[in-house]
């Protein structure tokens, strides 16, 4: 599996955020338990709570999506994926942001603004690093190793003269 940091990060905010969302519907719904288990606090009621639902479940599936292109099979697929992938964390940061600047309802996404704001600090590492790794090659640099194995395999096609020189002759 290629882009294992970036794989990591996509997934991990994928799954937090569909959790979160899936926890702002339920509780929209009247529930306050799932499975004998609490559930966390809500974020807000009515169209509050829906909006946040909605784009925490909406950037989960833009994360997932972006994953699944990112590791496609073509240039352009990966290319996508890298988009969709950047776009999504773009999403996680303004709710970050928002929940800095503006407190509820995304402070309550949030419950540790500190570790939110590393988690999105590593994640973009993440996703740079894998980029630069996994850049497609430059047009020169692939002319000039077509080039140099060219003059290689021409090279090594030419019959070599050898130097035979019998004692007696000089």
């Amino acid at each position: 599996m290629k882009r294992i940091p970036t794989t990591f990060a996509l997934s991990t905010w994928a799954g937090f955020l569909a959790v979160t969302g899936a926890n702002e519907i339920l509780h929209l719904n009247g529930h306050a338990a799932l499975g004998g288990f609490a559930l966390e606090p809500s974020v807000g009621t009515g169209p509050v709570g829906w909006g946040v639902a909605l784009l925490c479940i909406g950037t989960a599936a833009l994360l997932a999506v972006g994953l699944i292109r990112l590791h496609g099979r073509d240039d352009a697929e990966i290319g996508q994926g890298e988009l969709l992938s950047f776009a999504g964390i773009g999403v996680c940061s303004a709710m970050v942001i928002a929940a800095t600047l503006f407190g509820q309802p995304f402070a309550a996404v949030f419950d540790r603004l500190d570790l939110a704001f590393w988690s999105l600090g590593l994640s973009l590492v993440a996703l740079a690093f894998d980029a630069c790794i996994f850049a497609p090659d430059d047009e020169d640099e692939m002319d000039e190793m077509a080039f140099r194995r060219t003059v290689a395999a021409i090279s090594a096609s030419i019959p070599r003269q050898t130097d035979v020189r019998r004692d007696g002759d000089a």
